[in-house]
């Protein structure tokens, strides 16, 4: 076994007793006298409840230098060894029938869902509750209303279970605020921010009166500072991202400190700090491990292509781009597939390559209003307009101005981001569209996406 902290997969995999005999015995050491962490995580994954800590002293365990094992220690281990060996068919039972419970509840309508796991015993299940959360997650990368109704069912079913149900009350407290972040961070993806801050607000009313496991606070405190920077609250988002680094050192979880270092990266690009922001990016890189978080991995990577691209450096940006390829290709989904071709027009637009620059911004304009997302269709069609003013095509910039019109003046969408699009379309109609004025007009939806109370104010 590596130094440090197990993650939580080998801790699974220790329970499940799918490691070596010299890693189930190094495992067990460690749970059982280095780390009060690692035994929160094994409670709560197994109710080890024949297992008696005490029986050897804490100090004992540790192997103090010089000392040999006391009398009980080989048989305390094989003991728990043992133990695990013959639970593995139960956890594999109850992360079957979880599974099983999850499809089942899916088929219903979504009103019935709730109603389902509110008033039926058989839907009270932790681990159902565990995987409703982990496949929302999942869902927020390609379909964020899936995201969302997910979350909201791992609300309902947290909020129907008992400390009894969960194997204590800090795992208890720890699905719900879980639970309840989720269902926040799902609503953040959907630009949703109104309601994500009342889904962190019960976070926060939870976290005052109850303990939480540290893993389960830098979750939450992760995604509570994702919503913080997108509401450019960013020194708020730095804090609390600086309590999650805390939290992944002192556990010596280094994937999940690349993973928070790969956040924090994102505030320092927000801000204009493009040199911080690739220098976070490149520690991140070193930390994630690719196969245990792929998409994780994969973000990193796509958003040190672009500052690198933002920056200036179009042509280190395309090799990295040419070499990442093969992970948003073998992830596949629409919306990562979506964002390397989105990409892909930036980096060509840098590299001067303005016919390959327009095709690309064509198609991912029309594939994000055909998912009917709404902003980031407005924002294609910015970039796409600065390519035709690039090119001096006013013909064709006049074309795209009103089908701007035609398509967004239909849409729900933000009174100033609106007003903002009709500026930039009547400059246009009057041939006053300077060059840059379409980047100004980018750069404030992006501010004002997730800042509902900026005003716009041109400055030309």
């Amino acid at each position: 076994m590596t130094q440090g902290h197990p993650s939580r997969d080998v801790l699974e995999l220790f329970l499940r007793g799918r490691l070596s005999v010299a890693e189930m015995r190094s495992v067990c050491v460690h749970v059982l006298s280095e780390c009060a962490e690692c035994r929160r995580i094994t409670s709560a994954l197994w109710a080890c409840a024949d297992v008696e800590l005490t029986e050897i002293e804490e100090q004992d365990l540790a192997g103090e230098s010089g000392r040999t094992a006391p009398d009980g220690y080989d048989e305390v281990i094989d003991r728990v060894l043992r133990q695990v060996a013959a639970r593995q068919p139960v956890v594999e039972r109850e992360r079957e029938l979880a599974r099983e419970l999850c499809d089942e509840l899916l088929r219903h309508p979504s009103a019935h869902r709730h109603l389902l796991v509110s008033n039926s015993a058989r839907f009270r299940n932790r681990m159902l509750g565990e995987l409703l959360l982990a496949r929302s997650h999942e869902a927020g990368f390609t379909d964020p209303a899936q995201a969302t109704e997910l979350a909201r069912l791992g609300v309902s079913l947290a909020e129907t279970l008992t400390a009894e149900d969960c194997g204590g009350t800090e795992a208890w407290n720890g699905l719900y605020v879980r639970a309840w972040a989720q269902l926040g961070n799902a609503h953040r993806i959907s630009s949703h921010h109104a309601e994500a801050e009342r889904a962190f607000a019960a976070v926060a009313a939870r976290l005052e009166q109850n303990r939480i496991g540290l893993l389960d606070a830098a979750r939450v405190l992760d995604l509570e500072a994702s919503l913080r920077r997108d509401q450019r609250r960013f020194a708020e988002a730095s804090r609390l991202l600086d309590r999650v680094v805390a939290i992944y050192q002192q556990l010596g979880q280094w994937h999940l400190l690349g993973r928070a270092l790969k956040q924090k990266s994102m505030i320092c690009g927000e801000a204009g700090d493009l040199e911080s922001e690739m220098a976070l990016l490149r520690r991140a890189l070193d930390l994630l491990d690719p196969n245990e978080e792929p998409r994780t991995f994969l973000a990193a990577r796509h958003n040190l292509i672009l500052a690198l691209n933002q920056s200036g450096r179009s042509r280190e940006a395309f090799s990295l781009l040419f070499h990442t390829r093969p992970l948003y290709l073998k992830l596949g989904d629409r919306m990562n597939l979506l964002r390397m071709r989105w990409l892909e027009a930036m980096v060509a637009f840098g590299l001067g390559r303005m016919d390959q620059a327009e095709t690309a911004y064509r198609e991912v304009r029309q594939a994000f209003l055909d998912l009917g997302l709404d902003y980031d269709a407005a924002l294609a069609s910015l970039e796409l307009a600065g390519v035709l003013a690039r090119q001096g095509r006013a013909v064709d910039l006049r074309c795209l101005a009103e089908e701007i019109l035609a398509v967004f003046s239909s849409r729900n969408i933000h009174r100033e981001t609106m007003a903002a699009l009709l500026f930039f379309c009547h400059a246009v109609r009057m041939e006053k569209a300077e060059s840059g004025l379409a980047d100004e007009i980018a750069e404030f939806l992006k501010r004002a996406r997730n800042n509902p109370d900026l005003r716009f104010a041109p400055s030309r």
